[in-house]
């Protein structure tokens, strides 16, 4: 078997733009609710709840108190309904286009944002029921969330995306990068689907 089947009978790549398994990406437009203590916040897609939860959770913790009104300001306006309407747009308004983040505050988010993600993909598991079926698919394959024209030197950097390759001489996937994001929904898959 070459490595081009044997990465396509290993791996399954899900991003926004690909129609199969695109339940999988935060781009995914589906509702996402976010339960905090008594507080409800909706949002239009896992990306509008990823960045919005960003400001909203590092304002809540946040001392002082013009930087607090500051984030939970940004942070509410990925809530719905969002003026920003597709997750390009989002991510870019959640990034360093947007509102940006002290050195102290990315590193919290840094950690915070994991836990972040898996409510997403929880929330998204016990409520939608496509990626459910995408998931159960998906089984006995490795979900990677790949980065789009990156090198494999830069993959190194890369948190959230990852690249399934073949090593010489061998039959084994190795993911280059983090591939979080794959790593959550394989995680959640292979923990709730016998």
């Amino acid at each position: 078997m070459n490595d081009k089947n044997i990465l396509e009978n290993g791996i399954i790549n899900f991003f926004y733009k690909k129609e199969a398994y695109r339940s999988l990406s935060n781009f995914y437009e589906n509702d996402i609710v976010i339960v905090d203590k008594d507080n409800k916040r909706e949002y239009e897609s896992g990306e509008h709840c990823f960045h919005g939860e960003k400001y909203i959770r590092l304002g809540n913790i946040c001392n002082n108190e013009n930087r607090k009104n500051m984030l939970l300001e940004y942070g509410n306006k990925f809530i719905k309904p969002c003026i920003y309407k597709n997750g390009l747009k989002v991510k870019k308004m959640g990034g360093k286009k947007g509102f940006m983040l002290k050195n102290d505050e990315l590193e919290l988010w840094n950690n915070i944002s994991i836990n972040v993600q898996k409510e997403i993909c929880k929330y998204k598991w016990e409520n939608v029921e496509k990626v459910r079926n995408d998931l159960i698919k998906s089984r006995g394959k490795i979900l990677v969330h790949p980065a789009l024209r990156c090198s494999n030197e830069k993959l190194k950097y890369k948190i959230w995306e990852g690249k399934g390759v073949v090593m010489d001489c061998s039959t084994s996937i190795v993911i280059l990068g983090n591939n979080r994001l794959g790593n959550i929904w394989m995680e959640l898959r292979d923990k709730v689907i016998l």
